[in-house]
């Protein structure tokens, strides 16, 4: 049986839903690669992102994207190439984007009784990732403040 795959627009609607006692919330860093043109088979486009899953009681997976970017890339990395320097930018603010998820979403599992893991991916198959937010991000909150 196919697991039906709920996509989420924002990490608080997420957050939202009934979790069970033990359910366990995964959430990792992961890039996903598309080919961009057949004419140029060694460029894609790779967007990275912070990846949150679960699987409930009614066996749905439950999941929201949060983008951090998305960059264009020819295979081979080449030294002081400014592209592949914005990839690995990417991957910094992701795990930085990482902890913070994880620190509220283990202050929610607190209340609600579900566990937090910072390992494995639940496999949502061919589905495009939806591209969500997260309102309540405190990085974002603190570049408002001080604009």
């Amino acid at each position: 049986m196919t697991k039906q795959v709920i996509q989420f627009g924002q990490l608080e609607e997420f957050m939202a839903e009934p979790f069970v006692p033990g359910q366990v919330v995964r959430v990792v860093v992961l890039e996903i690669i598309e080919g961009v043109s057949a004419q140029i088979p060694d460029l894609r486009q790779v967007s990275v992102g912070v990846h949150v899953r679960t699987i409930n009681c009614d066996e749905h997976i439950l999941a929201c994207y949060l983008p951090v970017a998305t960059v264009q890339l020819y295979n081979g990395r080449r030294e002081g190439d400014p592209t592949w320097q914005k990839y690995d930018a990417a991957w910094e603010q992701a795990a930085a984007l990482k902890e913070r998820v994880i620190t509220t979403l283990q202050a929610a599992a607190a209340e609600k009784g579900f566990k937090v893991c910072a390992a494995g991916v639940i496999d949502l198959g061919e589905i495009r990732p939806l591209r969500a937010t997260w309102k309540a991000d405190p990085a974002v909150a603190e570049v408002q403040r001080q604009h």
